[in-house]
């Protein structure tokens, strides 16, 4: 029979599933530069990301802010794998010291609750709220479960690759705008723009493909969304 856990055994099972959202009571960790935005990443709502304690990413309903992994990794940066320990232990943020998997209910009362996002960090005088006002509004995630769907019919794919085209090429086109106007790395733009769109619609089976116009997007048919094998 296998035992019950009633402590932390520093399995690192869920510093490996990513870094945690950060709530409200965390700004001060942000702005007391303890965070800087180089090592946040924006979820936007529609967005995968897994919640606490769940096996598989799902869209998330509101748009939120977590501590970016390693790599290209879901692994929290902050979470060393050769000690199996929090690098930042005595200053994790609050769904880190709630977080029991023996007894998960002060956590789950806090999920998706009292988040912090970007407009709750970024200052009024920063020079990029304007243009990252403007990626919300031009930008939006597409519903991935419905653009699934959609790939699925001959009759609506051509139609519906050609939007996600387009959405895609003006999201990488502000980007680089802000990388050019800004010397922005490739850290801070997830803080101000979350993960590129071209990254989130490849696990519906959409590849991309560069030509002098921009990006052409095609589908091979094989989606890895949550819940069809992801």
């Amino acid at each position: 029979m296998k035992e019950m856990k009633n402590s932390c055994d520093r399995c690192g099972t869920c510093c490996q599933q990513g870094g945690p959202a950060l709530h409200l009571q965390d700004r001060h960790l942000v702005e007391s530069g303890f965070f800087d935005f180089e090592v946040l990443v924006t979820i936007r709502k529609g967005e995968p990301a897994y919640h606490p304690l769940a096996d598989k990413p799902e869209p998330v309903q509101h748009e939120l802010i977590k501590i970016q992994g390693q790599g290209a990794d879901w692994c929290c940066r902050f979470f060393s794998t050769d000690s199996s320990c929090c690098t930042i232990y005595e200053d994790r943020p609050l769904t880190c010291r709630l977080l029991k998997c023996w007894e998960p209910s002060e956590v789950v009362a806090v999920a998706g609750r009292d988040l912090l996002d970007r407009f709750d960090l970024i200052p009024d005088t920063d020079p990029l709220l304007p243009l990252v006002r403007l990626h919300e509004q031009e930008c939006p995630c597409p519903d991935l479960k419905d653009s699934a769907a959609r790939l699925r019919f001959s009759s609506q794919r051509n139609e519906l690759l050609d939007e996600l085209g387009r959405l895609v090429n003006r999201d990488l086109a502000l980007r680089a705008l802000a990388a050019g106007q800004f010397s922005l790395s490739v850290g801070r733009e997830l803080f101000y723009f979350g993960r590129p769109l071209f990254q989130l619609l490849a696990p519906l089976g959409i590849t991309v493909a560069e030509t002098p116009q921009g990006l052409v997007l095609s589908y091979s048919g094989e989606s890895r969304l949550p819940g069809n094998g992801l």
